[in-house]
């Protein structure tokens, strides 16, 4: 398994125990752990689609809505600082 298929794990991991109470720190640390990935020169396509296929894949909502903060980052659909891929 390489670096980027790693980091993929840990994110579905990460997404796969989120509660309410532990919510922002599960995205901020998938947050950097994406912008890893962007820094590896992995393309957003790539990235966006996988994690989009596991969020198809969910049944519970709260780690749906985990998923989905996630791709917005992604595809930019958040504040401009926090846009992990900039163009």
């Amino acid at each position: 398994m390489n670096n980027e298929e790693k980091i993929m794990v840990q994110i579905k991991i990460l997404c796969s125990v989120v509660t309410k109470n532990n919510y922002q720190r599960v995205i901020q640390q998938s947050y950097e752990l994406v912008s890893k990935l962007c820094d590896l020169g992995v393309e957003k396509e790539v990235v966006y689609q996988s994690l989009f296929q596991y969020y198809q894949s969910l049944e519970d909502d709260l780690v749906q809505d985990c998923v989905a903060d996630i791709l917005d980052f992604i595809v930019g659909w958040c504040s401009p600082q926090k846009r992990i891929w900039k163009f």
